[in-house]
């Protein structure tokens, strides 16, 4: 049916494309809106698509590929909107926006006439060149991506490349240059474009080079191309920084800090309201830490990390805790950004979307995207100051391209030379540490139910059900022994729905504030007794605790009361059939 309507609209079928656009548009706008975070520039993106795909949907051999074509459309003109709107963002001063070889005003007017003349190029051209001089894919990634031949994909961009081109030489005030007539022109050009593109073979390209090492003429044409390709990129922001060479650009940084200083806004978004706590956080090295902050669950709280201990201040109930950090915990869980953006990319695509302002600051954003089968493509956008490389704002989608989770540096300093006594606890008069109730605070570790099996000495219980991305954790409680955390995450969600803990000992951390109300449930084919908490933290609402056969369990997350009370029930051992 709809590769019919496709069909009737290349024929100029007004009445099918109208019931065509009524049904890609709303796709678009989600699409558009999880990258550019902006309703009117999202409005942009779509209404330029739209007629882009209007004016060329006659010339679509295939319909199947109906929706990836429209999609690759929508996705370059999300790309030129970022690389040259000319819309004020706060704080940018004109300064910024030098590309380093032409005055202020000019640049900008170069960026604005570039963007028209991209836009004046034919489709074919213009979305291969923003494929790669743009978006940085490479040729051979591009081929693939269109299904097109290498050679079909280097003319397009070679094409669209010399329009540029002519574009740019008002602008670039150099010399005029004779033509060498000893380049044999085709045949050498290629090579040179072969050799930048990366497209050579490795034997090709040590021959190449060895010719042009003899060849002045040939060095002149490389660099002479090679000038505008830079001059091109730095207009058009491409980077070709991959997310493994940031990471090392963040370890150097962060070998250069002794200190540093943020305020954060921590935002859960629920159904599209907000919930915001703010921390603030002081770090010293080799691993000092401290936070401050305030929720409905917890009260004011202080948290210190120091010589491998952690102590927790809850004021509201002048209580102090105390947890001993385990030798892993202690290289690991301090000032570890390369180790979290290496998590963040993990199983996902990654892409440079170029340079942004926040709060003043030049920072690099970066687009982590996960494929959810059958629903499409669920991302989280990240953004780094380009001076300290530190992590300013993370935003986590879902699959529809709603918010789900913010997490914004509204403050930073580095190096201000903290006082070591900011990292000690002064406690009110009358208040003490409890020494022998200290725990020793160990990290999660992924695990197979096979291997929790062997830790708990029976099979675990689990949620019989595919229509969850399940993650297992085991978290150690005291020596020799700790329990399973098993998160359920709804397809294309990015936050976990249920959390379910078991284990041969105690390992609730219940808030201070919450209230423990008896609640009956059925659990292993039986009646069973436990507690119901009413938990007033972001993505947790209520948490249900028991105990059968010497052994704790708990559940909890987003379900309301009445659907978390029936969770106990539709657990069953990984090695058990199904209960009734």
């Amino acid at each position: 049916m709809k590769n019919d309507l496709i069909g009737r609209a290349r024929q100029g079928d007004l009445d099918a494309w109208e019931v065509l656009i009524r049904e890609i548009y709303p796709q678009a706008s989600k699409q558009a809106f999880s990258l550019l975070r902006d309703k009117d520039l999202v409005q942009d993106a779509v209404q330029n698509t739209m007629l882009k795909v209007f004016n060329n949907l006659s010339g679509l051999k295939d319909e199947v590929a109906f929706s990836g074509w429209w999609r690759r459309i929508l996705t370059n003109e999300v790309y030129l909107l970022l690389r040259f709107s000319s819309r004020v963002m706060p704080g940018i001063t004109p300064e910024l926006l030098n590309t380093g070889e032409l005055p202020v005003e000019e640049a900008v007017a170069l960026k604005l006439e570039m963007r028209q003349e991209i836009k004046r190029l034919p489709l074919e051209q213009q979305q291969i060149l923003l494929d790669i001089d743009l978006r940085g894919l490479n040729l051979q990634e591009a081929a693939e991506e269109y299904n097109l031949p290498l050679g079909t994909v280097k003319s397009r961009l070679f094409r669209a490349r010399a329009r540029l081109q002519e574009t740019l030489k008002q602008y670039r005030k150099k010399p005029k240059e004779r033509v060498d007539m000893t380049l044999e022109s085709s045949d050498i050009k290629d090579r040179i474009y072969d050799y930048l593109e990366g497209t050579m073979e490795a034997a090709a390209r040590k021959a190449f080079e060895q010719e042009l090492s003899q060849n002045p003429s040939w060095q002149k044409e490389m660099k002479k191309q090679k000038d505008f390709l830079t001059f091109l990129h730095s207009l058009t922001g491409k980077i070709t920084l991959s997310v493994a060479e940031i990471k090392d650009k963040v370890q150097a940084v962060i070998e250069k800090t002794e200190d540093y200083e943020e305020i954060v806004d921590a935002t859960f978004f629920e159904q599209g309201k907000p919930t915001t706590m703010t921390s603030h956080i002081w770090f010293k090295k080799p691993d000092c830490y401290r936070t401050e902050g305030d929720s409905g669950a917890t009260g004011p709280i202080t948290v210190i990390m120091k010589d491998g201990v952690m102590l927790t201040w809850l004021a509201d109930k002048r209580q102090v805790r105390k947890l001993i950090l385990s030798q892993e915990y202690r290289e690991r869980g301090n000032f570890n950004f390369p180790d979290s953006l290496k998590a963040m990319a993990e199983n996902k695509s990654s892409r440079i979307l170029g340079t942004e302002y926040l709060q003043g600051r030049p920072v690099l954003h970066v687009q982590f995207s996960e494929q959810v089968l059958g629903l499409g493509e669920m991302n989280t956008h990240h953004w780094m100051d380009k001076e300290t490389w530190m992590p300013m704002r993370t935003e986590y989608y879902n699959v529809k391209g709603e918010l789900v989770n913010r997490r914004e540096v509204r403050e930073l300093r580095l190096n201000q030379g903290l006082a070591d006594s900011l990292f000690e606890l002064d406690l009110p008069e009358g208040v003490t540490i409890e020494e022998e109730n200290s725990q020793v605070f160990y990290l999660p570790q992924d695990i197979t139910l096979t291997e929790a099996a062997e830790r708990l000495h029976q099979a675990p219980y689990v949620l019989a059900s595919q229509n969850y991305k399940i993650k297992h954790q085991w978290v150690e409680v005291e020596e020799g022994k700790g329990a399973l955390l098993s998160m359920y995450y709804v397809l294309g969600e990015q936050n976990p729905l249920l959390i379910v803990t078991q284990g041969p000992v105690p390992h609730t951390n219940m808030p201070p504030n919450a209230s423990r109300s008896p609640a009956e449930f059925e659990f292993n084919c039986r009646k069973a007794t436990g507690g119901l908490i009413e938990i007033e933290l972001a993505g947790v609402k209520y948490m249900l605790d028991w105990q059968d056969n010497a052994y704790y369990y708990t559940c909890g997350g987003q379900l309301e009361k009445d659907e978390l009370l029936k969770i106990p029930g539709k657990l069953m051992q990984a090695d058990a059939g199904p209960r009734r």
